[in-house]
């Protein structure tokens, strides 16, 4: 677990994953990836969204949601869907926090 932006998250090529929002930046928009075959992984899905997001000119995704479900099919065959907002982030250097307490 990394820390950018304000958050705490993951990096995969270059692109910040976040489950939450990133306050200082431009919103891109919507992105929603599904598993098209069985056995997909989740760390497929965040290589096709972090494309995603860079196509779009974004260096992050931040409220990133994935679920798991089991197809009408066969319970044994599961699928992923991961959703987020694509987001061209900057640091705030604006954002400042108060001096510790002091004893």
């Amino acid at each position: 677990m990394i820390e950018k932006f304000g958050r705490k998250g993951t990096e995969l090529k270059g692109i910040f994953f976040t489950e939450g929002p990133i306050q200082s930046g431009a919103k891109l928009g919507l992105l929603q990836v599904e598993s098209r075959k069985q056995n997909t992984t989740l760390n497929e899905l965040k290589h096709q969204l972090a494309e995603r997001v860079k196509g779009l000119g974004g260096n992050a995704l931040e409220n990133f949601n994935y679920v798991q479900q089991g197809t009408v099919f066969s319970s044994s065959s599961t699928r992923w869907r991961a959703t987020g907002n694509a987001v061209r982030a900057i640091e705030d250097s604006s954002v400042t926090f108060p001096p510790p307490n002091q004893p």
